[in-house]
């Protein structure tokens, strides 16, 4: 990931004032003849950089880091300002069709942004920059006084080269049952949720960053405690069916099972789920549903005769496994099945490694029927 953002103190030597977040990019001897914004100068003047508007060579490199966006504050001649280089920072994104193309249009989350020869701001079309979003920027509008058709916004953007997003998100839209976990021992599949099924499968930022679990149809489930019968990659899900949305799915039936992490990182991770009890006297006053992230470098089988259960939540241990746990807050003891679906939801952040799983286990004392499930997690960094 890029490190954090440095700002950059500057003094506009020019004639013009420069507005808030706008790009610059150092200046060639071409433009310190014409158009000449400021300078940035080193904390210790033992260098001097002079910018100015985006030219043409500039603008052919696309490179996040031969540019510099100014600060939220105007800067008008002769006075100082500071600016940044190579971070997520708010700038000016285009937002006319002036030039033949529609830039507002064009501008969306995840959309490549670029410098462009004597302009302002990052238009639609480059590959600088990815466009993050609007949300909590100025919402002025500013116009280019030297070219009034040019209108722009201020907008999150990141440097196309910063570590892409990672994130995956999965939804069974299918009821199944999920068996209890004691808290002792190794989770088998009859404890997990399937991560995906009905008509879904998992959605992943990339098959770089995360893969999915499934069954191997010909080994039963229990046949091999380090289930090293399952496969990483694209399940092969069951097929549709008149009622999926409705019957119970058997346990060989629930495709997807785990995700798998394949870059280190710190996630935050959510779920929520429509759950009921399908046993009489199940004690639903702890937790119900786990989404948690195993630990790969958890020696398990040196363990094997240690008691999995922290002291504290007495369902797992933070050195196996950590995540977040929820319970309905109006469940209790219930002596009959109840027929009504209850929603649960959870979030938290979690750092994990290579090799971790993310998995979904039932921490109730019975089992429980699941209506639907969907989980997901993005990276923070």
């Amino acid at each position: 990931m890029i490190s954090a953002r440095s700002w950059l103190s500057f003094v506009n030597r020019g004639s013009q004032e420069i507005p808030p977040f706008a790009v610059m990019s150092p200046a060639t001897i071409a433009a310190r003849s014409s158009t000449k914004l400021g300078a940035i100068e080193t904390a210790d003047q033992d260098a001097l950089l002079r910018l100015a508007l985006v030219d043409a060579p500039h603008a052919a490199f696309q490179d996040a880091g031969l540019l510099f966006v100014n600060g939220p504050q105007a800067v008008p001649p002769g006075t100082r300002g500071s600016c940044s280089q190579g971070a997520i920072v708010q700038a000016l994104i285009r937002q006319d069709a002036s030039d033949g193309v529609d830039h507002r249009a064009l501008v969306r989350p995840d959309s490549l942004l670029g410098a462009a020869a004597d302009c302002l701001g990052l238009i639609a079309g480059g590959t600088a920059f990815r466009f993050l979003g609007f949300d909590g920027c100025p919402t002025t509008d500013y116009r280019d006084r030297r070219q009034p058709q040019q209108r722009f916004r201020v907008g999150w953007v990141t440097p196309s080269f910063s570590a892409p997003t990672r994130f995956f998100k999965t939804e069974e839209r299918r009821r199944q049952y999920v068996y209890p976990y004691a808290g002792v021992g190794l989770i088998l599949e009859s404890n997990r949720a399937s991560l995906a099924g009905g008509a879904t499968r998992p959605q992943l930022s990339s098959v770089v960053d995360f893969a999915y679990r499934a069954y191997d149809p010909d080994v039963a489930p229990d046949a091999a405690p380090d289930f090293r019968h399952v496969n990483w990659g694209a399940p092969a899900l069951p097929p549709a069916r008149d009622g999926d949305t409705q019957a119970v799915i058997a346990a060989d039936e629930k495709g997807a099972m785990q995700i798998l992490c394949n870059n280190d990182g710190v996630y935050q991770l959510g779920f929520t789920a429509s759950i009921k009890a399908v046993q009489a006297g199940v004690d639903l006053r702890g937790m119900t549903l786990g989404f948690l992230v195993e630990r790969n470098q958890f020696d398990f089988h040196a363990a094997r005769s240690v008691d999995l259960a922290a002291d504290e939540s007495g369902v797992f241990l933070p050195a196996w496994q950590e995540g977040v746990y929820t319970r309905p807050e109006n469940w209790a003891q219930f002596e009959e099945i109840d027929s009504y679906f209850v929603n649960v939801s959870g979030t938290t952040i979690v750092a994990a490694q290579k090799g971790d799983r993310f998995h979904v286990v039932n921490a109730a004392t019975g089992v429980l029927e699941i209506r639907y499930l969907n989980c997901w997690a993005n990276s923070l960094m």
